[in-house]
C-alpha cells in the first residue's frame, strides 16, 4: 500500500504540473489529512479516487508496479523552499545509526539542491532515549529517530514484537505492514501517534539478535540442557524455552560470563560484539530474529505547517534511507560474525528452522502478553489484538489467543 500510494501521488502531481511533486513522496499525508489522527496515507487515496491507478496496476502487482517510480525518484530533484530541520538522536556519528542519519542528510540535500538542510544534535545531547518522545511531541525538536521500546507505556500500539524472523529486509517489511500498509493497523498506530502530536515517516533496520554461551552446543536443545544460568532481563521468553534465567543487565554481562555467574545469554548482536562478549563466550548462534523500529518521527504540527514540496522531499529521503539501512545492517551483521569467529576460533552454530520457529513462538507469545497487559488498562486491548493478529499472520505464526 505504501508503494502504491507513492505511485498514485506521482500520477496526481504530474497531472497537476506541480513543480515539486513526485512519486518519492511515499506515505506522506497532506497536511489536513495527517492531522486527522487516523491513517494519513490511507486517507490520501480514497478508494473511489484510486480506481484509474488500480486498472493500470492491480493490487497484487502494486509492489512491482511501483518499483520503476521509486527508481526514477532516486534521480529526481524537488524545488523546495529553504528549510533547516532540527533532528535529535542518541546515535553518535560513527555508529551505524549515525551513518544512516548522515545518508538521510546527504540525500535530502541532493534531491532538494541544498534547499533543505538538517541540524543534528548527536549522542543524546538534547534528549535521551526516554526523553525523545517528549522532545519531538512538544516541538522542542522537529524530528527524531524514535526507538519505540522505551515509549510503549504511552504509545501502546507500538508494543508488538520489535523484531521479526526472516532477515533484515523482512523485519522492515513487517514494520511497514503494521505502521503504513495495512489499513486497520496503520489507522490505529498512526492515530495514536497523532494523539501524541507526532507522525511516523519510516522505519530503520536494527540488526540481528544472537545467543552466546561459554559451553559448546549444537542446537537449541543442547544449548538449553547445557545452561545452568541464562543471563537476561526478558525472563518470560527464555523461561518458556526451558532456560533457568538470572537477571543481568548488559553492562554487567561480560563480568558475569567471565566469573561463571552465568553461562549463556542473548541480545542484539552489535552491542554484544561492541562490549567484547566474544572474549569470554566462545560459542555463538543467531536466534533468527532481526530488529527494526527506529522511526523517523516528526512533530505533527511542524509537519502540517510545511509546504507540499517540503513534505514530499522529506518523505522521499525517509523512504530511500529505509532501503539504505537494510543493506548497511546486512553488511554489519557479516562483519560482526567475522569478528566473533576470529576471536573465538569457532564457527557459528546454524540452528535449524524448527529451532528458529520455537524461538519465534516463545518470543511472540511473551511479547504479545506484555503488549496486551499494557494496552488493556488504557482501553486499547481490542486494537492491540488486531495489531498482534496482523503481526502474527505476517510472520507466519499461528497465534491462538
Amino acid at each position: 500500500m505504501k508503494k502504491l500510494l507513492a505511485l498514485l501521488l506521482a500520477l496526481c502531481m504530474v497531472l497537476s504540473l506541480a513543480a515539486c511533486g513526485s512519486g518519492a513522496a511515499g506515505s506522506a499525508a497532506p497536511a489536513e489529512e495527517a492531522a486527522s489522527a487516523a491513517a494519513p496515507a490511507e486517507e490520501a487515496a480514497p478508494a473511489e479516487e484510486a480506481a484509474p491507478a488500480e486498472e493500470a496496476a492491480p493490487a497484487e502487482d502494486a509492489a512491482s508496479a511501483a518499483a520503476p517510480a521509486e527508481d526514477a525518484a532516486a534521480a529526481e530533484t524537488f524545488e523546495c523552499e529553504p528549510l533547516d530541520i532540527s533532528f535529535s538522536t542518541t546515535f553518535n556519528e560513527t555508529e551505524t545509526g549515525g551513518q544512516i542519519i548522515k545518508h538521510f542528510i546527504d540525500h535530502l540535500g541532493e534531491i532538494t539542491n541544498g534547499a533543505i538542510t538538517v541540524t543534528v544534535y548527536w549522542g543524546g545531547t538534547l534528549f535521551s532515549d526516554m526523553e525523545a518522545l517528549d522532545g519531538v511531541s512538544s516541538g522542542s525538536v522537529n524530528m527524531t529517530a524514535l526507538g519505540h521500546m522505551p515509549h510503549v507505556g504511552t504509545l501502546n500500539y507500538l508494543g508488538f514484537p520489535g523484531f521479526a524472523p526472516g532477515g533484515t529486509q523482512k523485519a522492515l517489511d513487517y514494520f511497514d505492514e503494521l505502521i503504513f500498509n495495512n489499513p486497520e493497523t496503520s489507522a490505529l498506530i498512526q492515530g495514536e501517534a497523532a494523539d501524541n502530536g507526532i507522525i511516523y515517516l519510516n522505519v530503520i533496520a536494527g540488526g540481528a539478535n544472537a545467543f552466546c554461551t561459554t559451553y559448546e552446543f549444537t542446537d537449541l536443545d543442547s544449548m538449553i540442557a547445557g545452561s545452568k544460568s541464562f543471563g537476561n532481563f526478558d525472563a518470560a521468553i527464555f523461561e518458556s524455552l526451558g532456560f533457568q534465567v538470572t537477571a543481568v543487565a548488559p553492562p554487567d554481562t561480560y563480568d558475569a560470563l567471565q566469573r561463571g555467574l552465568i553461562d549463556s545469554t542473548q541480545m542484539g548482536l552489535a552491542p554484544m560484539v561492541s562490549m567484547g562478549w566474544q572474549d569470554v563466550a566462545k560459542y555463538w548462534a543467531l536466534d533468527g530474529t532481526y530488529a527494526a523500529g527506529n522511526m523517523w518521527t516528526a512533530n505533527l504540527d511542524w509537519w502540517n505547517g510545511l509546504s507540499d514540496s517540503q513534505r514530499a522531499a522529506i518523505q522521499a529521503a525517509a523512504d530511500e534511507v529505509e532501503l539504505y539501512s537494510a543493506g548497511l545492517y546486512d553488511d554489519d551483521i557479516e562483519n560482526q560474525k567475522a569478528t566473533v569467529e576470529a576471536a573465538t576460533g569457532n564457527p557459528w552454530v546454524e540452528l535449524s528452522q524448527a529451532d528458529l520457529d520455537r524461538i519465534w513462538a516463545a518470543t511472540f507469545e511473551a511479547k504479545a502478553d506484555a503488549a496486551l497487559a499494557t494496552a488493556e488498562p488504557n482501553g486499547k486491548a481490542e486494537g492491540m489484538t488486531k495489531i498482534l493478529e496482523v503481526a502474527a499472520a505476517f510472520t507466519g505464526y499461528d497465534w491462538k489467543h
